[in-house]
């Protein structure tokens, strides 16, 4: 009987410790997409403004030629990088449906959101630009 109630007391403990820290997981989420929330800006190769809109878990891009929208999944306590994944979920023909697999981090008190992600593949584990296959976006907070 004994035996019996400190298994039910240790999984009791289990699931304890496991809400806890899915609900520190979330807090987590929820805090960094409060960051992303509102509109971000960089200049295309082009010249162009391409614009980046987060409202919750939803992005829409606007760029010169293309424009997407997407639902973003992150985890910014991913280790060694916080991750994000872009789901495209509308957009060019060649893109909808794919998911890209990036990392992310905020610099500048948050006003500079910084991601590389790849296309296709594993995600990348540096911030830096290789060819097209790895992807390099450093964003500007817009002005109010």
């Amino acid at each position: 009987m004994l035996l019996k109630l400190t298994s039910v007391g240790l999984v009791l403990a289990g699931m304890l410790a496991t809400a806890t820290a899915l609900r520190a997981d979330d807090a987590a989420i929820q805090k960094d997409l409060k960051v992303l929330e509102g509109g971000w800006t960089v200049k295309s190769e082009g010249g162009g403004d391409i614009s980046y809109t987060f409202k919750g878990d939803k992005l829409e891009i606007k760029a010169p030629s293309r424009s997407y929208k997407m639902t973003v999944k992150i985890d910014p306590v991913a280790k060694p990088e916080k991750s994000i994944d872009f789901q495209i979920d509308d957009g060019p023909d060649d893109a909808k449906g794919k998911t890209s697999k990036g990392i992310y981090k905020f610099e500048d008190d948050n006003n500079t959101f910084v991601f590389c992600f790849r296309g296709e593949g594993d995600r990348p584990d540096k911030y830096e630009q290789v060819g097209f296959e790895q992807i390099l976006s450093k964003l500007k907070r817009k002005k109010s």
